[in-house]
């Protein structure tokens, strides 16, 4: 019972993975890598998007940073600052049982 509970587990976040990839790939073909080029020249417009993919709640924001950083879009710095800024799937939780403090806690995250 506990193992078909990871295998269900592993399946939904390699799924999440995977729709981040084609979704980067997707873009970057539609945009013939303009996007692509724009971001990996501005560092401080990397890690705003980073930053604010990291704030969002749950681990997709984490997950489309690491894709990028993959594909060698953003730096080693964004992946860290993302890192810095997410509180993954636990923001949920902040944000239900205590709202002005969790806006807070991501503000300061944030930068």
């Amino acid at each position: 019972m506990l193992l078909l509970g990871v295998i269900k587990h592993s399946i939904m976040i390699t799924s999440f993975v995977l729709m981040m990839m084609l979704l980067i790939e997707y873009i970057n073909v539609q945009t013939q890598g303009a996007w692509q080029k724009s971001l990996k020249q501005n560092r401080l417009g990397q890690y705003i998007l980073v930053a604010s993919l990291g704030v969002m709640p749950g681990c997709l924001g984490a997950f489309t940073v690491v894709s990028l950083y993959s594909h060698k879009i953003v730096s080693f710095g964004a992946l860290v600052a993302v890192m810095i800024a997410t509180s993954g799937d636990e923001a949920f939780v902040m944000f239900s049982m205590f709202p002005q403090s969790a806006i807070l806690i991501n503000i300061i995250l944030f930068f």
